[in-house]
């Protein structure tokens, strides 16, 4: 949320800026005050993501290029120093895992909705805005209990959501699209990370089911939707295939989310799966999570995929979140990996972006500037 005194010290901009906002119809409603950062805002636009008309330039194609902060379970918060990690490398989006009924997934750890929002989510956009970056507010659930992570993106033995259990979800999202709803460096919202094991269909009735109630109370979100099968690019056709063009009408400001690594699919079949459904409905797409599982695969065929996957990026203009940091460093070598064997063990714990001789130059090609030359103030 949007820091009471940076309001005061901006009324003034926002209400020049007013009429040029209702002009080109950027206000939410009528009655709703418009934002003082009208120039942060992104929305979709056919098959792109565009900035706004406001931003220096006007409005153009946006490329989100970023990391994934699985905060304080794979790595410690620091906020602060992540934005500044992330600027140094040309990034300009993170993507924060949080969660709104079980915190990774515990059982022991039920989540507060409102305290999350507070203690965990708002430092890390509170962070953002003072370096001007954006943040995707990843929903790290499944539709289900808690995966085991050693066989994730296997069959899983978990117990699928109950009706009383996705509407619980769906108030949880509800309540964050209330808190955030006015706030632009919120880049959009990833409602579910993984599902799996579920049908087609059921993902999509549930997914949309939350979709439309968070648009009861934000409808200029740009809202990111995966796929029913662990998020991944050969599922996004039966997964959305039948509602692709209308899920988000009117308002039509959704993207499409896919997750691949190594063991999922070669980097040349999922162009083919992606592009097909970005062209044929006219939406964008978004690799919200891909990898290199450097910790049961050589070397060699990590750098191959990671490769791969950054030339079908380069190629058709998509954006992706490399998952996920452990450390502040870079890592051109897994180099606690023996080349050409398999270590159940013996890894340093966590992901940790490995290779990236490979990924930062593909991001500081990639990665569009940040819309917008207005620096907020650090007070609050």
């Amino acid at each position: 949320m949007i820091p009471r005194l940076l309001w005061a010290k901006t009324v003034a901009a926002a209400l020049a800026l007013s009429s040029l906002v209702s002009a080109t119809g950027l206000a939410q409603s009528s009655t709703e005050r418009p934002s003082p950062y009208e120039p942060v805002w992104l929305r979709v636009s056919g098959k792109q993501m565009v900035t706004s008309p406001l931003a220096p330039g006007g409005e153009k194609p946006f490329i989100p290029v970023g990391l994934g902060y699985c905060r304080d379970v794979i790595i410690r918060a620091q906020d602060e120093e992540l934005m500044k990690y992330c600027k140094e490398r040309k990034l300009n989006t993170v993507r924060l895992s949080f969660y709104l009924l079980k915190f990774n997934g515990k059982a022991d750890k039920p989540i507060d909705v409102d305290a999350h929002i507070r203690d965990f989510v708002d430092p890390v956009v509170d962070a953002a805005r003072r370096n001007n970056m954006y943040v995707i507010l990843d929903d790290h659930e499944y539709l289900s209990s808690a995966v085991d992570e050693a066989s994730a993106r296997q069959k899983q033995n978990t117990k699928s959501w109950d009706e009383a259990t996705v509407q619980q979800w769906i108030d949880g999202w509800v309540k964050v699209a209330e808190h955030y709803r006015n706030d632009p460096y919120v880049l959009g919202y990833e409602l579910i990370n993984e599902p799996h094991d579920i049908a087609p269909e059921d993902a999509r009735e549930k997914i949309t089911r939350c979709l439309q109630a968070i648009r009861k109370v934000d409808q200029r979100h740009i809202i990111l939707l995966g796929n029913h099968d662990w998020s991944h690019a050969r599922s996004m056709e039966r997964t959305w295939g039948p509602t692709a063009s209308t899920v988000d009408a009117p308002y039509n400001n959704v993207v499409f989310t896919f997750h691949d690594y190594p063991d999922d699919n070669d980097p040349w079949i999922v162009q083919q799966h992606v592009t097909a459904f970005r062209d044929k409905y006219n939406v964008p797409v978004l690799c919200s999570e891909f990898g290199a599982t450097h910790w049961n695969k050589s070397e060699t065929a990590c750098r191959e995929f990671e490769a791969g996957m950054m030339t079908l990026f380069a190629k058709e203009n998509v954006g992706w979140m490399i998952w996920a940091l452990s450390s502040m460093k870079d890592r051109p070598r897994a180099v606690w990996m023996e080349p050409g064997k398999t270590l159940p063990g013996g890894h340093e714990v966590g992901d940790s972006l490995a290779y990236s001789d490979i990924w930062k130059p593909a991001a500081r090609i990639m990665a569009s500037p940040f819309p917008t030359e207005y620096k907020p103030s650090k007070s609050k």
